[in-house]
């Protein structure tokens, strides 16, 4: 790519921009209908964009009283282009959503922009919905709550707003009903033409790990499983680590030893456990155990209305319609004495890796991807650029705190809170889980200290609570669900105190997390600042390194200060421990697309569709 020619080509639409505004509303959408014209009748869409993106520029000038920055047109280029653009978190990506989307749409056949969660898509479509009917274009919004009548009716708008899930689980629905023999006209999308994916990190990336599946039951298996699931759930708190059960921590799997098959043998049975193999009575209790082990409420799930709710561990937010799989799902409702729903079997699935490279064309942006380049080039076999940002980043890094235990480590975030509200600043206190999030809100309560916490138990307030967020000496306590997509407007008196300040209370799973927490603050030049927070006892720790290697940290820097030490070698076996996680989820999405690839070969040689597990009707 040359970018002195690409910039070039930034001021050539700049230009061209600026005599529309002069033009009647008429004149503009007549524009619009030659372009649509010239893509219909196969001018290549990267040929328009000269012409495309000084409408939409217009466009959003009139529709929104806003106009896009270079760097957002120079973003717009390369996502319209097919590769995935870098924009530093507060950049503009959603304003820049609207030209590769509009370009694309030019063809008739659509185009899909998709964000992480309902919120975003419904927020995105509700703003820039007007920009798109200034152009003469239709536009629409799927969610989790739309019906199947309005979701046909938004996937034949010009450009259509949704989540991957519901673009996914839309695309199973619809490969399922051709299998039943539906004609293409019944189904729910049209062609799969053109889709841009904001936060393409955290879709193709962090939840490539998890694929979509539809389920089937069997309604007569259930009442066996059910009691079975119960039965274990009873019995798993009798079964102690290394004297009955070995656990993998590399492989975070369960492995009954012979004390523990003596000690299944020896338990009493029901009328479920009598009628199944003894093998898959190891199955039930090794769930079970895994479960009480492994999954906690208000950390990997909560409970809403009587049903077990996942909480995606990179997003915060609950994960609607989804299932952990293999029986575990059923094994957590059995252990929190809830209704136990049908442990389903497979009726169609898709990874996300294979679903969006079914579309004919597709490109991406986030925040942070640059790392992650040589896996967007792998699999998607895309291009990453990193665009400039619009104002240089002023953004001040304090030296990493690493305690002893969670107490020490707690109650410096507390005290360097209160430190920050008496300066006036505005704090985001970050966290990996609901419970952390609710034991800080507890300690901040003890000290007086007014705040609001955002996790996926309050939901329905995420709008009002990210209002009021940037005022002076606001505190909010945060899962990851502000981490992307959430704009923190800052008061006057707090960007003269210094802007936001960051607190991360622990590391994640990925570094590029920790960065999309860290980028709510210092936005398009504005002041600001972070700081990491971190214990000896916390998982990433034991997640990373292993249980051997973590006791040996933890009884060597046992001693450390209670205010902290900043030693950056003691730090590096968090990075170390990060990085190894990292280097898991790769090989875990890099096997599951193996297998994924392997199963739709053997359906196509058997005549099947690649996507449905049940036989063609």
């Amino acid at each position: 790519m040359n970018r002195a020619l690409e910039f070039s080509l930034v001021q050539k639409i700049r230009r061209k921009a600026k005599p529309l505004a002069d033009v009647s509303a008429e004149k503009l959408r007549e524009a619009g209908l030659s372009l649509k014209y010239r893509a219909s009748i196969g001018t290549a869409i990267d040929k328009l964009i000269p012409e495309a993106f000084p409408l939409v520029i217009e466009a959003i000038r009139r529709s929104l009283d806003m106009v896009p920055y270079d760097m957002q047109i120079f973003a717009a280029m390369q996502i319209a282009k097919g590769r995935v653009a870098e924009m530093k978190t507060g950049e503009g990506k959603t304003l820049t959503a609207t030209m590769p989307a509009y370009l694309h749409a030019l063809s008739g056949r659509g185009s899909h922009v998709v964000t992480v969660n309902d919120y975003l898509a419904s927020r995105d479509h509700k703003l820039l919905e007007p920009v798109f009917r200034t152009l003469g274009l239709s536009s629409g919004v799927v969610t989790s709550d739309t019906e199947p009548t309005e979701r046909k009716r938004a996937y034949r708008k010009d450009v259509t707003y949704g989540t991957a899930k519901e673009f996914g689980f839309d695309f199973l629905r619809d490969r399922l009903s051709l299998s039943s023999g539906q004609t293409r006209s019944q189904l729910l999308h049209r062609e799969l033409n053109y889709v841009l994916v904001d936060e393409v990190d955290s879709i193709l990336i962090d939840e490539a790990r998890t694929p979509l599946i539809i389920g089937i039951t069997d309604p007569e298996e259930q009442k066996l499983t059910e009691l079975c699931f119960r039965w274990a759930a009873e019995n798993a708190p009798q079964f102690i680590e290394e004297r009955d059960f070995h656990y993998q921590h590399d492989k975070k799997k369960v492995e009954l030893k012979p004390g523990g098959i003596q000690r299944l043998r020896g338990l009493p049975q029901n009328e479920g456990t009598r009628r199944v193999p003894i093998r898959k009575l190891y199955e039930y209790i090794e769930n079970a155990i895994k479960v009480r082990r492994d999954f906690q409420l208000d950390q990997h799930y909560t409970i809403r209305e009587g049903k077990v709710a996942i909480i995606d561990e990179f997003t915060g937010r609950i994960a609607e319609g989804r299932q952990w799989q293999r029986g575990i799902h059923q094994s957590v409702e059995a252990k929190e004495k809830l209704e136990v729903t049908p442990n389903v079997g497979s009726g169609a699935t898709v990874t996300m890796q294979t679903f969006f490279r079914l579309y004919e064309s597709f490109g991406g942006m986030s925040g942070t991807v640059e790392t992650s380049s040589r896996e967007f080039k792998k699999v998607y076999k895309k291009k990453t650029v990193v665009v400039p940002t619009h104002r240089p980043v002023i953004r001040k890094k304090l030296a990493s705190k690493i305690f002893a235990d969670l107490d020490s480590k707690f109650e410096a975030i507390v005290a360097e809170t209160v430190e920050m509200t008496n300066a006036s600043r505005a704090v985001l206190i970050g966290t990996r889980s609901v419970e952390t999030s609710e034991l800080l809100s507890r300690l901040l309560s003890d000290r007086g200290i007014d705040h609001e916490v955002l996790n996926a138990n309050q939901l329905e307030r995420e709008a009002e609570i990210i209002k009021a967020s940037g005022e002076a000496g606001k505190v909010t306590v945060a899962t990851n669900m502000a981490g992307r997509g959430t704009d923190f407007i800052l008061a006057p008196k707090v960007k003269q105190a210094g802007g936001l300040h960051v607190i991360l209370s622990e590391v994640h799973e990925s570094q590029r997390i920790d960065w999309q927490l860290v980028g709510r603050g210092s936005r398009q030049g504005q002041p600001g600042s972070f700081r990491i927070f971190v214990s000896m006892d916390d998982d990433v720790l034991l997640q990373g390194l292993g249980p051997g290697r973590t006791g040996r940290l933890r009884r060597k820097y046992s001693s450390l200060p209670k205010k902290g030490s900043v030693n950056p070698k003691v730090f590096r076996h968090f990075q170390l421990a990060q990085r190894r996680l990292e280097r898991k989820h790769l090989v875990d999405r890099m096997i599951l697309l193996k297998q994924d690839k392997e199963r739709q070969e053997r359906h196509i040689e058997m005549g099947q569709d690649p996507y449905c597990d049940v036989v063609n009707s």
